[in-house]
């Protein structure tokens, strides 16, 4: 086989791989898929305008094909970029640049060994950037793009030497190049590796993604019921001598059903996500929130008693209590009861937990909502709050010491 027929089985699997790309793209929408689909079609569109060199003019088989070749690099880098959720950089252009400010140089435009070495050496530069890219994360997947970054460091060496041997041998063209298996055989190769490779990645984000599925509620976007269980474990297993309490803090909108009926449920949807976002955001890195079903929410974090377990929930209460939630035309206000169950990490049980916040839940429902009880082991026990206190009214400095008023008396009660 000779190196033109080379060229075109390559251009021909470059554009197979770019309709397939474009249509996983046009399923699942996730733009790296048309980035990587848009710089295979370039490369391969790119590789036949250098085949039919000496049947089309040279500016299209030398400038426009190889701008094409390298401005598939530069889509293929932006790419990894948005499979990494990161911005796409106006560097991704840096290898496309390269050839077209090398065209502008006599020496190398007019002198077919210096435009294959200027070729390889901006390839070179968009195969560095992506090794970059693929190493700095160290997140899912890490073996695998180490072994993709080892292909593409391959191919940047041949590359390399490539470079050196046209200029070397005064190559004076690819077809009669003493060096034209440099010029395709060691880049198919890792082609074909770098292709099958970047396909595990994408088998790896796939079921990365279908089990992120399986514990993630889909309409808030927070941990489902499967999850939590799951957390639960894990911070069961957890060594935090600080912290030696599991904490289950179980949540349930106040007239929900109120809320659908008056205001539509698409209204009721966003009352559910704000509430998703309140409780995300009060956990911070501290633990996990969750949707249990229907109105239901539940958190379980360490904790290293049982005031902070209440603090918690606390001001999970009040920020949605003080927030109103837009939703169309409607402008709502919404209040939360919950229910806290501890127990130490080692010897928690998830159902003994479940079934203690339940009774804590149902003695802040029974005693006016709006209201946060924690399970005592013997009975349930509404805690002390500020906004029953008439604290509005009140200067900062007077709420702040009912609020450690309100810390004193709940302490009292985890030593009944």
């Amino acid at each position: 086989m000779d190196i033109l027929t080379g060229l075109m089985i390559w251009a021909a699997e470059a554009l197979t791989l770019a309709a397939l790309l474009c249509s996983r793209w046009y399923y699942e929408r996730d733009r790296f898929y048309l980035s990587w689909g848009g710089g295979f079609a370039l490369h391969g569109i790119g590789v036949i305008l250098v085949a039919l060199r000496g049947d089309i003019p040279d500016f299209i088989s030398i400038q426009i094909a190889n701008t094409l070749v390298l401005g598939g690099v530069g889509l293929w880098i932006a790419g990894l970029l948005q499979f990494d959720r990161k911005p796409v950089e106006a560097y991704i252009a840096i290898p496309a640049l390269l050839w077209v400010a090398g065209m502008f140089l006599y020496p190398v435009r007019e002198n077919f060994a210096n435009r294959v070495a200027l070729h390889n050496v901006a390839t070179m530069v968009g195969h560095a950037i992506m090794i970059y890219i693929l190493l700095r994360n160290n997140g899912a997947s890490k073996m695998t793009r180490r072994v993709l970054a080892t292909f593409l460091a391959v191919q940047f060496c041949a590359n390399g030497v490539v470079a050196v041997l046209v200029v070397a041998g005064e190559a004076k063209s690819i077809g009669v190049s003493p060096h034209s298996a440099w010029l395709l055989f060691p880049a198919a190769i890792c082609f074909i590796a770098s292709i099958m490779t970047g396909a595990k990645l994408l088998t790896e984000r796939s079921e990365e993604k279908l089990k992120t599925l399986a514990v993630t509620d889909p309409l808030t976007g927070v941990l489902n019921r499967r999850g939590l269980i799951d957390q639960f474990h894990a911070l069961r297993k957890l060594e935090n001598e600080e912290k030696p309490l599991i904490a289950l803090l179980h949540f349930d909108l106040d007239n929900f059903k109120q809320i659908n009926d008056r205001c539509g449920h698409q209204a009721g949807d966003s009352v559910l996500v704000a509430f998703s976002q309140v409780g995300q955001t009060s956990m911070r890195s501290r633990g996990f929130f969750g949707r249990m079903g229907g109105e239901e929410f539940a958190s379980i974090l360490r904790v290293g008693d049982m005031i902070e377990a209440a603090s918690i929930a606390e001001a999970i209460r009040l920020t949605l209590k003080r927030q109103t939630i837009v939703a169309g035309e409607h402008n709502i206000t919404v209040t939360v009861s919950a229910g806290i169950a501890l127990a130490g990490a080692g010897t928690a049980d998830l159902d003994l937990l479940l079934s203690a916040a339940d009774r804590a839940l149902y003695t802040a429902k029974d005693s006016g909502r709006d209201r946060t009880a924690i399970d005592t082991g013997t009975e349930a026990s509404i805690v002390p709050a500020v906004d029953r206190q008439g604290e509005d009214e009140a200067p900062t400095d007077v709420r702040a010491s009912r609020q450690v008023a309100a810390l004193k008396r709940l302490a009292s009660l985890g030593k009944r």
